[in-house]
């Protein structure tokens, strides 16, 4: 990855949007870059939690393994979105968790100590930083809420709702866009693509919810709930 796409990764990601060109062209000079093939893991359990990634092109999965084996999906990153933020408060503590690359990706990376050195020369990330992690903070609260609810399809309609915009919470429908599959969202909300499918169609027989596609979902007669 030469230096202007370097540049272009790094203007991307929503922790640099007030960095103006200068010290965006700065930034970038510290940034390294990688290529990751479908399937390939950023690091290992034993590896040091000391890298800010950035998703430059394609997508990764960011996941735990319960103990049972199976996969607790966290989130999906796409261009723009990046995971390690937590490096930057720990000592090089070793990972908890596995990002896996959905599709060949490319992606550019700051070492724990250019992260600091960022932060320190560029007060402005700092406060950026916190709004992401805010952010991340509210979604994972909102994933164990879900997740708590016993019944599949209390599960998928409290995911479905969460994703209604505050502005249109008033409206008697309104139509959403799943962010991942239905395989990924059955390991995000902790079950089967099988029990997934029926809460789906369980919604849909109580005219609860409309699919429209595979993604679009309608919620329908929000008024009313």
């Amino acid at each position: 990855m030469h230096s202007t796409e370097k540049k272009k990764c790094v203007a991307l990601v929503p922790l640099f949007t007030t960095l103006d060109e200068n010290k965006l062209t700065e930034l970038s000079q510290k940034v390294t870059s990688r290529k990751v093939s479908k399937g390939e893991f950023l690091y290992g359990f034993t590896d040091p939690n000391d890298t800010l990634y950035i998703v430059h092109r394609g997508q990764l999965k960011n996941y735990r393994l319960l103990e049972n084996g199976e996969e607790q999906l966290i989130r999906l990153l796409g261009p723009g979105e990046f995971t390690g933020e937590w490096s930057i408060f720990q000592a090089k503590q070793p990972h908890n968790d596995l990002v896996e690359a959905i599709n060949d990706t490319e992606i550019c990376q700051l070492t724990q100590r250019d992260f600091n050195q960022a932060l320190l020369q560029y007060p402005e990330i700092g406060m950026n930083l916190l709004q992401q992690m805010a952010k991340r903070l509210e979604a994972s609260e909102q994933q164990v809420a879900t997740i708590a609810h016993t019944s599949i399809t209390d599960r998928v309609f409290s995911y479905l709702t969460g994703l209604i915009p505050e502005e249109n919470v008033e409206n008697k429908s309104i139509s959403v866009e799943l962010p991942m599959s239905r395989k990924s969202l059955a390991s995000y909300l902790g079950t089967t693509p099988e029990s997934i499918s029926r809460g789906f169609k369980r919604l849909e027989k109580e005219g609860m919810i409309t699919s429209v596609s595979s993604k679009k979902i309608c919620i329908n007669e929000l008024g009313s709930l």
